[in-house]
């Protein structure tokens, strides 16, 4: 990604509604593109409701065909799991394992685990239709991810006769704080990383609809996005790579974010 004071980021406010944990590389690359980053986290992480379930399910992973994670989160979360338990990449037997997208594979990667699936589009219903090519009826697959992921791959394989499991390594949850209003009105851009972070923002900043008029709306994705557009703000940028650097070199080749009233 280009950037310093020749690029269309320089100088302008972007807000960054990311976790707290998640937030400092973001906030640097922005920086490094001459923007001010203004930190808003929408969400916070945290253990799951039902953290049994997710230490069970590291101490049975060999007996499951494929292993799903939606998330470098999720893989963090299975290792600390697995490290806790005395286990190692060891514990995943034969078991192959599909990556939703390459940040989630680099994770894997580094603990010794090759992701055997990633999909060219890092969104559920891509990794539910690689899957299903990939398996057949009767195969046991374990998805580990968010409390509140959606449903879709575990749906898709269900009705082609997979048998799946579900289970939850961390839980997301909105925050409540009154200072983020005052933040989305000093930024120039607001950027959104996932659904979770659309919808509490759109909790804590009154009138957001309305002042989003005025704003840069930048979404990691399609269904950032989607959700983006369900709480009235209408996206100007959506990343066609669904990471962080996607989103950035989207920024820049939507050229200089602006306050807009004509949107």
């Amino acid at each position: 990604m280009t950037g310093g004071a020749a690029g269309p980021l320089f100088g302008k406010r972007v807000l960054v509604t990311r976790a707290r944990d998640d937030a400092a590389d973001f906030a640097a690359q922005l920086r490094a593109a001459g923007a001010e980053a203004l930190l808003a986290p929408a969400i916070a992480i945290g253990p799951p409701d039902d953290p049994a379930a997710a230490s069970a399910a590291v101490r049975e992973l060999a007996r499951y065909d494929w292993i799903v994670f939606t998330s470098a989160r999720g893989v963090e979360a299975c290792f600390a799991a697995l490290g806790a338990d005395g286990g190692d990449a060891r514990r995943f037997g034969g078991a192959k394992v599909a990556a939703i997208g390459p940040k989630t594979a680099e994770h894997l990667s580094a603990h010794g685990v090759p992701a055997a699936y990633v999909p060219d589009a890092a969104v559920g219903e891509a990794v539910a239709a690689g899957l299903l090519a990939r398996t057949q009826a009767g195969d046991r697959v374990l998805v580990y991810g968010a409390q509140d992921m959606r449903d879709v791959i575990a749906e898709a394989l269900r009705a082609r006769g997979r048998v799946v499991d579900v289970v939850a390594a961390y839980k997301t949850t909105h925050v409540r704080d009154s200072a983020m209003a005052r933040a989305a009105e000093a930024a120039d851009v607001w950027t959104f990383t996932s659904a979770s972070t659309v919808r509490s923002f759109a909790e804590n900043v009154p009138g957001a609809a309305a002042l989003a008029r005025t704003k840069t709306v930048a979404c990691i994705g399609p269904i950032t996005a989607a959700a983006a557009r369900a709480c009235g703000l209408e996206p100007d940028v959506v990343a066609g790579e669904f990471t962080v650097e996607g989103l950035l070199n989207a920024l820049n080749s939507a050229g200089s974010p602006r306050r807009n009233t004509a949107r």
